[in-house]
């Protein structure tokens, strides 16, 4: 595992190069290392190109509007009106909404059972499709024509039935994706042309073409996910819509605030881009949420001293280093003593060789099975990179990682899940 970052910052080192990160919302790591590393220098450029203004902010309370309150809408009264005064003078929208799929959560009201993926510990998302055939009948009764369930992590798809197998109520969908949202948009703006950027729907797709179609104003809405938040530039954009502010604040993660604040000031950052004005508008049910209103107020040096001052409190990036050791196994009880052993191992090297560093776990990793595999983490903090490469140096010696169970290890992990 490495970072992109890293790399590039390594190998312009060795070469005597210089190397160039840019970004409207750097990570706090190169922020940090701006401030404590002399070889490191901050360039702000404080205005955008050409003195442009930035985007008026809006932001939407999802549980005080009337359509979005109960899930079964997702355009707020706000953004249905600004969208269509966006349509009426000819310009275009682009709307943000980052999860795939049409729902992500199929469900049985009556016994609550819930459609989950056999090889891993996670909901299926229903992912529709234009119906080509009637219902299916299997041995369990009536299955929806109209799409399939599919996990996000290990591919498997499977027949959604009609009635719970359990109670025999009707399953519903809960839950909000990149299909709902350009379903919806093509259903209140009937004479607009929509369009819908994801991982699904550009499979075996020209990105590209979809793109100077939009350029060329061939296309009026532009739905999707994160792929629509960095890079484009398109001058006749006057509206972007965040649909769902909040989706990735639910993560188990020390870095989604940080995520979040870096997605909204990104894709905020598509509008506006010429003489006409931009405005922005910020859907959520958290509209109190720190990361959330920092971006709204475009003020990311106030974001980062606030995030920082937790980040320190807790020992953790950019101001103590951190590994992740995943171990994965198809059986649960010899993955338990793997994962012992290991512990044992990391604690009897910090105290032979006195290494400063706090240790979580073994511990179920977030989604604790993928792919039929049983997932543990171990967490290794220190408050610098060479106490962890001294310790997983004398780990690697000690051979500590033999068995039957595969070992990940991740240095300054971007993600934990």
């Amino acid at each position: 595992r490495y970072n992109g970052r890293d790399v590039a910052i390594k190998r312009a080192q060795i070469a005597g190069a210089h190397c160039v990160l840019g970004s409207a919302t750097p990570s706090l790591e190169s922020l940090v290392n701006c401030t404590q590393r002399g070889h490191y220098k901050l360039v702000k450029l404080p205005k955008r190109v050409m003195d442009l203004p930035m985007p008026k902010m809006r932001l939407v309370d999802l549980r005080q509007d009337e359509k979005t309150r109960d899930g079964r809408r997702l355009l707020s009264s706000e953004l249905t009106n600004q969208l269509k005064n966006v349509l009426g003078r000819g310009e275009q929208a682009i709307l943000l909404l980052n999860k795939r799929g049409y729902s992500n959560f199929i469900f049985c009201s009556g016994c609550k059972h819930s459609l989950k993926c056999r090889n891993c510990d996670t909901a299926l998302t229903f992912h529709k499709r234009r119906p080509s055939r009637p219902d299916i009948l299997t041995v369990t009764g009536k299955h929806k024509q109209s799409g399939y369930a599919i996990c996000h992590y290990c591919l498997a798809k499977t027949l959604v039935p009609q009635n719970c197998p359990l109670c025999d109520r009707k399953m519903i969908m809960i839950g909000v994706g990149s299909q709902r949202l350009e379903e919806e948009l093509s259903r209140k703006f009937p004479d607009a042309r929509v369009a819908r950027i994801d991982s699904d729907s550009m499979a075996g797709k020209d990105y590209y073409k979809l793109l100077n179609d939009f350029s060329k104003g061939q296309i009026d809405i532009l739905a999707g996910t994160q792929m629509l938040a960095k890079g484009l530039h398109f001058p006749n954009v006057t509206l972007v819509g965040i649909v769902s502010a909040d989706t990735s604040l639910y993560v188990p993660d020390f870095r989604v605030n940080e995520r979040t604040f870096q997605l909204i000031s990104q894709v905020a950052g598509r509008t506006g881009r010429s003489e006409k004005k931009g405005l922005v508008v910020v859907q959520t049910f958290l509209p109190d949420q720190p990361a959330i209103q920092f971006a709204l107020a475009n003020d990311f040096d106030g974001f980062a001293r606030a995030e920082l001052v937790h980040r320190r409190a807790c020992n953790l990036p950019p101001y103590w280093r951190m590994a992740a050791v995943l171990i994965r196994g198809s059986n649960y009880e010899k993955l338990q003593l793997a994962c012992e052993s290991i512990r044992n191992s990391i604690d009897g090297i910090i105290s032979r060789n006195s290494l400063k560093a706090e240790i979580r776990g073994p511990m179920p990793a977030p989604i604790s099975r993928i792919q039929r595999l049983y997932r543990m983490q171990i967490i290794v903090e220190a408050p610098d990179a060479g106490i962890i490469r001294r310790l997983f140096e004398r780990l690697r010696s000690a051979q500590a990682f033999k068995g039957s169970v595969q070992v990940q290890i991740d240095i300054d992990p971007v993600n934990l899940l």
